[in-house]
């Protein structure tokens, strides 16, 4: 308890976030309104909820007095405990009237013939006497509350009684997501920041803005932060825990006795645990403890499972345990682990994973192997094995050692059938073997029949699903897998059914309750993964650029799947021509990769930026990405795919922009007899588009034939553009150019150095640049809009917003109003092309055709979140 007040805590806050000015602005007027008994600001440890609050009270008059009352186990022993320090100011005697005390609590709390402020930390620990007599005196104007909670749900009865009735606010305080790490991490180090950096480090401290600013000042003392090229970027060589790194963990665990730190590591070491067994171990207590101290968590998709806090915690009690060697902490992991190896080396393997530490998780990994896989191992522990494959697997496909992740997958099947034949009917074991089946097709994805067994059979819009797979998670994935296929092949329809279809399952997952067992979140991150490269090849990529920001924005909470978001984002945005925001995004990737050596998608950013840099009159930075890019080593050479087509579209259209026009075109040729080799019918088609565009109108015959044979929205559009030259219509050109730049394919339809210009009559050419300048001017309100205060909204995220742009649900949202398209754009200041482009896409994304349509999808969504 005390009266001083915040203002060194007011400084953190501002300076972290100009975001948080205004939710610290909502906490301090709602304390001093009349009519308000005070406001409850709940959220995970860690999120800045006190530093929040300490700010908003230090802009109170300083005669204004202040009390800081935390609940305590020892306070919920003793009668009034949290109180007891202010009732000993009383003269009462030794069994005070409930209105002795209310008039002597009064007293106290408004000496000075105004209101105070009492601050309640831990209301949980908060004795059911106290709390009611703190609500009373609310009630009354006495006092103002401001209770700092995870949940409104932790409070005592008579404080939740006094919230329900209206007189208590609520604001409810996140941790930091990785925007607002990065924008924390900007203002740290005074310079741009890779994105896996943030995402990194938003990962590591689970989002804690102390723990983040500690590592920050830890990662520049030791060298984990390196500036190159004038990007802030994280090697991960170097990071091993360094002294002060060391320090900050004995900090952290100082108060735990060696009981305690046992079942601390053994958590780091194998990853959570299920309640009964700690039960059944007798670690009851110690879990209690590692609770206390806010070091461990109940997991969020579980009530019956414990795991630790952050993950930069784990790894460095698992250091700790390694340099101890504990033998204690090992014969703890037998108890509670039925195969504590296979579950170590699946939680080292998964934290490398995330981190991109690839040549730590193949070391782990390929140890494991040489035993791991024997039968006995399955019937011990499948999930963890199947977990251990596909990871080790797919990161040695994208090292470029695909024989090696063939072998891999053999060696593991060949265990599990062993295992099959030798124990009686499983269903683990069963899941296991279709887990392998679907990885086995997973690696040869694209093969020349490019299907999944058994093949899903279309009936109309949907798919007609298939009682092949054991569960729903490999029935989607499946679906997932084989629209990927499909894609890039002559089914783009089907390849965009199935991809709706498998939309529309997730959404219902996420919004019933009882369904989301089906799904954890990496099976859920898989199925984006692969949807997102299905509207890639299938040529969608104004979707596609959607997906990828959820993914760039952390969704899934791995740093690596984060950056991919990203670099997807990037290359998306290089397709729609912005050539400033390519360079925003994607410089500071190619940094980061410079730095941690992964080479995979080094090429296609190189030429993407090349492009751009071109383009933004920095020719011999252009020049000289282009020479550096091009002689890349076997190993890591792209698979023909999305990626490679969209380096050697980059890399031609910047040698044809630098003054080489002849070179791009043989370059691009040779790129269509390898798309016609793998039998890569849109790639071909695409390409053949960009021939057409630098001039040559000999392959107008290929055109058109490639795009007969693409069945799909851009296969249709690429048939209208080579008719519309055949013709040298310019109606039908300047349509058909407006339909590619809708799709996300800006670039093909730009005016510099395009053939289809010249086609272009002067009313459709200023057609054309109008709808791209009014694209352009929405894109920068969308980015002004990314960067205003993060006001904190109580109404949850309607469902049918999440594949939209913040800009296109603000305006979805008053055309749901009933704001005509003028009104929206004079009060958006745009204009109704804007809006009318804006509406265009919010239909396409949500497959409906009009307002009406728009309207009863909203009601829908709001009945199902239980919203008026």
């Amino acid at each position: 308890m005390g009266t001083r007040t915040a203002q060194k805590y007011s400084g953190e806050v501002t300076q972290e976030s100009n975001s948080l000015r205004v939710p610290i602005q909502n906490i301090a007027q709602t304390l001093a309104d009349p009519h308000r008994a005070g406001i409850i600001i709940s959220g995970p440890t860690g999120s800045g909820r006190r530093a929040l609050l300490e700010a908003a009270v230090s802009q109170f008059n300083v005669s204004t007095q202040q009390f800081r009352l935390n609940g305590s186990n020892y306070g919920t022993k003793v009668p009034l405990g949290v109180l007891s320090f202010v009732l000993a100011q009383l003269e009462v005697g030794p069994n005070p009237s409930r209105h002795e005390l209310i008039h002597g609590l009064g007293r106290i709390f408004s000496s000075q013939g105004e209101a105070s402020i009492v601050v309640l930390g831990y209301p949980e620990l908060i004795d059911e006497q106290s709390a009611s007599l703190l609500a009373q005196l609310a009630a009354m104007g006495k006092i103002k509350i401001a209770v700092i909670c995870q949940r409104v749900q932790d409070l005592p009865g008579d404080l939740f009684a006094l919230y329900r009735s209206g007189r208590i606010a609520h604001e409810y305080v996140q941790r930091l997501g990785i925007n607002e790490t990065q924008k924390i991490l900007e203002h740290e180090l005074g310079s741009r920041v890779s994105s896996y950096t943030s995402a990194a480090l938003c990962y590591l401290t689970g989002g804690n803005r102390n723990l983040s600013l500690k590592l920050i000042q830890i990662w520049r003392e030791e060298g984990q932060l390196v500036l190159h090229n004038g990007t802030w970027t994280l090697n991960i060589e170097t990071m091993d825990a360094g002294p002060s790194t060391i320090s900050l963990y004995q900090s952290m665990t100082r108060r735990l006795d060696a009981s305690v730190r046992e079942l601390l590591q053994a958590l780091a070491l194998c990853g959570p645990v299920h309640l009964k067994d700690i039960h059944r171990t007798g670690m009851t207590h110690q879990l209690d403890e590692l609770l206390n101290h806010g070091l461990v968590s109940y997991l969020p998709e579980s009530d019956s499972s414990v795991g630790i806090q952050t993950p930069l915690l784990a790894i460095l009690a698992r250091a700790d345990h390694l340099e101890g060697r504990a033998e204690e902490t090992t014969q703890l992991l037998a108890r509670l682990h039925v195969d504590p190896y296979a579950s170590q080396v699946h939680t080292s393997v998964l934290v490398s994973r995330d981190l991109g530490d690839y040549a730590s998780l193949v070391r782990v990994a390929d140890e494991f192997k040489v035993h791991g896989y024997e039968p006995s191992g399955w019937c011990a522990d499948s999930r963890a094995r199947i977990d251990i494959v596909k990871i080790h697997s797919r990161t040695l496909a994208m090292l470029g050692r695909a024989l090696d992740a063939r072998d891999v997958i053999v060696q593991a099947k060949e265990g599990l059938a062993r295992a099959i034949a030798q124990s009686d009917s499983s269903e683990n074991l069963d899941l296991a073997f279709q887990e392998i089946a679907l990885l086995s097709q997973s690696a040869a994805q694209f093969s020349a029949e490019g299907k999944i067994e058994p093949e899903v059979v279309l009936d109309g819009q949907r798919p007609v699903t298939s009682t092949y797979w054991i569960s729903e998670s490999l029935h989607l994935r499946a679906l997932a897998l084989q629209a990927a296929s499909w894609a890039g092949k002559s089914r783009q329809d089907d390849s965009w059914k199935l991809v709706r279809y498998v939309d529309e399952q997730l959404r219902s997952i996420e919004m019933n309750s009882s369904r989301k067992a089906e799904l954890d979140s990496s099976d859920t991150s898989e199925i984006e993964v692969l949807l997102l490269q299905a509207e890639m090849l299938a040529g969608r990529w104004n979707l596609a650029e959607v997906r990828a920001q959820r993914l760039s924005e952390g969704q899934y909470g791995n740093p690596m799947l984060s950056t991919y978001g990203v670099i997807v984002r990037g290359i998306l945005t290089g397709l729609g021509n912005d050539h400033d925001s390519t360079l925003q995004q994607l410089e500071p990737c190619l940094h980061q990769l410079q730095v941690s050596g992964h080479r995979m998608f080094e090429p296609v950013i190189g030429q993407v930026l090349a492009y751009a840099l071109a383009c933004s009159g920095r020719r011999q930075e252009a020049t000289e990405m282009i020479a550096l890019q091009e002689p890349v080593s076997p190993g890591h050479k792209l698979p023909l795919g999305f990626y490679s087509w969209a380096s050697e579209i980059f890399t031609s259209m910047a040698i044809a922009e630098l003054g080489s026009p002849q070179q791009a075109l043989l370059r691009l040729k040779a790129f269509v007899s390898r798309a016609q080799e793998f039998d890569q019918v849109l790639l071909e088609a695409l390409t053949l588009a960009f021939i057409l565009r630098l001039g040559d109108r000999d392959v107008l015959p290929q055109l058109l034939s490639a795009a007969h044979r693409c069945k799909g929205l851009l296969g249709s559009i690429l048939l209208m553009l080579a008719e519309a030259v055949e013709t040298r219509d310019s109606a039908q050109l300047a349509t058909t150019l407006h339909q590619l730049i809708m799709t996300g394919n800006l670039l093909l339809a730009a005016s510099a150095h395009s053939e289809f210009e010249s086609l272009l009559e002067a009313k459709d050419q200023r057609r054309l640049a109008r709808m791209v300048n009014s694209l352009r001017r929405a894109a920068v309100l969308d980015e002004a809009m990314a960067r205003e205060p993060n006001v904190m909204v109580q109404e949850p995220q309607l469902s049918w917003t999440r594949s939209l742009t913040k800009r296109e649900a603000q305006i979805a949202k008053m055309a749901i109003a009933g704001k005509t398209n003028l009104e929206i754009a004079k009060y958006s200041g745009v204009s109704i092309r804007t809006v009318e482009g804006h509406l265009y896409q919010v239909y396409s994304k949500l497959q409906i055709r009009n307002r009406q349509e728009l309207t009863a999808l909203d009601r829908s969504s709001r009945r199902t979140a239980g919203l008026r």
